[in-house]
């Protein structure tokens, strides 16, 4: 298990080591692991930072953001940590299609979590894809296109998320309040649709 001095915390977050005792001292930081007089922080601990730093980001203060960790850590769920009444308007709309659970290229994109399967019937979570599918006359076929261009970009896609994960690392080192990660994912999704349609153009 990794574990790091303040300094060394401080660093890595972009957090300065005065705002990560101000968080410990009102209840937002889970207390370090301490031998004799010293310190030392886990990735528990990154998390908790980067979760204060972007709900902060977003207007919370800090007495707002230690009543919804001490939620969190006695057991509540989301709603309940946030004080709101949970309803269906906030649990995910899954889509269910009308294809077969046993067909080769749903079990292919339930491998890779386009799919799945909930008592025999096959759901898509994901609303963007799924209000495409549904809105097909043969959503079978849709859904072979959807998983052939899986399969076929799978190990293209691992090699881009590993490239920014480490591009992500090195720039770690960099004290900064932006959340490095979004940053990076944002940076990914421009450059993945900027290439997309310069392919499409030219196969046309």
């Amino acid at each position: 298990m990794v574990e790091y001095r303040l300094e060394d915390l401080a660093r890595i977050s972009g957090v300065s080591a005065r705002n990560i005792r101000a968080y410990r001292e009102r209840g937002l930081l889970d207390s370090p692991r301490r031998v004799g007089r010293s310190a030392y922080y886990g990735e528990r601990h990154l998390a908790q930072l980067a979760a204060i730093s972007q709900l902060l980001a977003k207007g919370f203060n800090s007495a707002h953001i230690a009543e919804f960790f001490a939620g969190l850590r006695s057991g509540k769920d989301l709603p309940e940590a946030l004080g709101i009444q949970a309803s269906d308007w906030c649990r995910p709309n899954v889509s269910t299609l009308n294809v077969d659970p046993a067909d080769d290229d749903v079990r292919t994109l339930v491998k890779f979590g386009l799919l799945r399967i909930v008592d025999g019937s096959v759901q898509m979570p994901d609303p963007a894809l799924a209000a495409l599918v549904t809105g097909a006359q043969d959503q079978l076929r849709c859904l072979r296109i959807i998983a052939h261009v899986a399969r076929s970009t799978d190990a293209a896609v691992d090699r881009v998320a590993e490239a920014a994960v480490t591009a992500l690392t090195e720039t770690r080192g960099v004290p900064s309040d932006a959340d490095l990660s979004q940053l990076t994912r944002a940076v990914v999704s421009v450059e993945v649709e900027r290439a997309l349609r310069k392919s499409l153009a030219a196969a046309d």
